[in-house]
């Protein structure tokens, strides 16, 4: 079931950030893109996580380099 023939992204209406490995072996770039570019709000952001195609180092990029994720919350939490 793809996210991107189903249009979900379509009904996003949230400031959102999406998160993805780049070359991850269970997921294809366009595929991630054209979610992305189908979510119809201005305030969105994509992070790409690259040098790695395991799945398990996007669940930890965070962790590893928060800055993205920092400047987000400070950016939508006041």
């Amino acid at each position: 079931m793809s996210p991107v023939e189903t249009g979900a992204a379509g009904s996003v209406r949230v400031p959102t950030l999406v998160y993805q490995v780049h070359d991850d072996l269970m997921t294809r770039p366009a595929d991630v893109q054209a979610m992305f570019d189908n979510i119809p709000i201005a305030d969105k952001k994509l992070v790409w996580v690259h040098g790695t195609t395991r799945r398990w180092d996007g669940y930890l990029h965070f962790q590893r380099e928060p800055r993205a994720l920092l400047d987000w919350f400070a950016t939508h939490m006041k």
